[in-house]
């Protein structure tokens, strides 16, 4: 049995004592660790996680992964390329590549399909095994942010928003639950990947609304009188003055239906404007009252248009399983901040016979990705949600069956500043713990089947017992950490909205 390392075992279940830590992790590693993210050959060698037939950017962190099965501890690994190679050794059946080594290869083997070659140290019969991945000379934003949260039904619980470099595996905290006395925090999004402008909500007494807008950061209010709660889902407009926001009530409910663990659903909702220039809240009675349900706007990349999820009113929670969102739209005139007069239905859920959540736009606006459930609005708890695809210039919808896991949703994608890449959350393989997964998007809209982040140690993702939440790709760093969060919620007061 391999040794596990006390720093492992730390960051993965803290609070808990170290006896108790190493049968978590085993029991994880044994029962959910291979499950998606492995390939098997014959004379049972297993490798996790699975890049096989995979298309990766040229600029992505070395694809490190492990290898499982006797003989193969010390195999020998090359990475063959056209004109360039690279060979090293596993070490305990972790197969682990020098980073300036591998970025040289990448860069020179653009274009080319790779092949890996292992070959198991010890004669005894046993033979090389071999797979390809492709290089694709589209690069990749270099920077990912998401939220660290606990899988369970306590949410807020030990809540972290981190930024890693998807050129490295350098990581760092942006904010987190030690510095912010155990406050929950939404989703850190960027503005069309844009390092110098994003926000996340910080919740809690001394919290608010985080903008950071051209390197400035401010902490605002996004609630008046007249709302329950404050903003919950945005996007920004590409002018960086105007996002759009949802107020949700949202309710959390435990249920007992087959193996779902819980039903989220919004009790009301309304549709809003931010103009951070004037410190103002536009609504539209179009979008806001009590006869239906709104969620998850988004802006189009030309910023004309706020596509945003729509369902009819249904008292909740008894006809949850009615309710189904459909995908619509409402023009936006940038120079008032006011929204048109008509709803326009893009994908209808009563006629497709399922409910959409999660709009996004690929930068040049011919592909509208988003999720589909049976019903509700908030896909991540629903196993059966897919990621699906529009075409915006014929209206076709692609189910993206190679994005499809049977065990666990796809939800929470976003889309890379050249429109070639999508990151989007998955709990596939063990239906408990989500990761984060990368696909590449032709010019003709056609999908690559997702790989896994990489990992420095690719152990990683089989011993950390939480979960990737919402990833966002950005083109630069923001320019903000933890210790910056930490002061402006203590020492910023918070601006009030109209």
């Amino acid at each position: 049995m391999r040794k596990l390392g006390r720093y492992a075992l730390e960051r993965a279940m803290p609070g808990r004592t170290l006896r108790y830590r190493v049968i978590a992790m085993l029991a994880v590693a044994l029962f959910f660790g291979c499950a998606e993210h492995t390939s098997m050959w014959e004379d049972e060698v297993v490798f996790s996680p699975d890049y096989a037939e995979a298309v990766v950017p040229y600029n992505i962190a070395p694809l490190n992964f492990c290898i499982d099965g006797v003989g193969y501890a010390r195999a020998k690994v090359e990475v063959k390329g056209v004109t360039s190679s690279l060979t090293v050794r596993a070490r305990q059946g972790r197969v682990m590549f020098p980073a300036k080594k591998w970025h040289r290869l990448l860069e020179a083997e653009k274009g080319n399909t790779l092949q890996v070659t292992i070959t198991p140290k010890s004669n005894d019969k046993k033979t090389a095994a071999n797979y390809n991945f492709y290089v694709s000379p589209d690069p990749i934003d270099p920077y990912v942010t998401y939220r660290i949260i606990d899988p369970s039904f306590e949410v807020w619980h030990r809540v972290e928003i981190r930024e890693r470099e998807l050129t490295s595996f350098r990581e760092r905290v942006l904010s987190d639950w030690r510095h912010t006395d155990n406050s929950c925090m939404n989703c850190h999004i960027h503005g069309a990947g844009r390092g110098n402008l994003s926000f996340f909500h910080l919740r809690g007494p001394q919290g608010g609304t985080i903008l950071n807008r051209n390197g400035s950061l401010r902490k605002l209010t996004l609630k008046n009188d007249n709302m329950p709660v404050a903003a919950t889902y945005g996007d920004f407009h590409p002018s960086g003055r105007y996002a759009v926001y949802t107020w949700n009530n949202v309710i959390p409910a435990l249920r007992a239906l087959d193996s779902y663990r819980m039903e989220v659903y919004d009790t009301a909702s309304d549709l809003l404007v931010a103009d951070f220039d004037t410190n103002e809240m536009r609504f539209s009675p179009l979008t806001s009252g009590t006869d239906a349900y709104e969620t998850f706007p988004t802006f189009s990349p030309d910023g004309r248009y706020i596509y945003f999820c729509l369902a009819p009113f249904h008292p909740l929670p008894d006809s949850v399983r009615q309710t189904r969102y459909s995908l619509v739209r409402v023009a936006f005139d940038e120079q008032t901040g006011m929204q048109g007069d008509s709803i326009e239905v893009v994908w209808d859920a009563e006629q497709q016979g399922g409910s959409a959540s999660l709009p996004k736009l690929s930068p040049d606006g011919r592909w509208l990705m988003f999720c589909r459930s049976d019903y509700g609005t908030f896909p991540i708890w629903h196993r059966e949600t897919r990621l699906m695809m529009m075409d915006m210039q014929t209206g076709v919808v692609d189910s993206l069956q190679v994005l499809r896991s049977e065990d666990a949703s796809s939800t929470y994608h976003s889309w890379s500043t050249n429109g070639r890449w999508i990151a989007f959350a998955s709990k596939r393989g063990d239906g408990m713990f989500g990761r984060v997964w990368l696909s590449h998007v032709d010019d003709e809209g056609n999908v690559s089947a997702p790989f896994c982040l990489p990992q420095r140690d690719p152990e990683h993702d089989r011993l950390f017992l939480r979960s990737y939440n919402i990833p966002d790709l950005g083109d630069s760093p923001v320019p903000f950490d933890v210790r910056t969060i930490q002061r402006i919620r203590k020492h910023l007061p918070a601006e009030q909205f109209q």
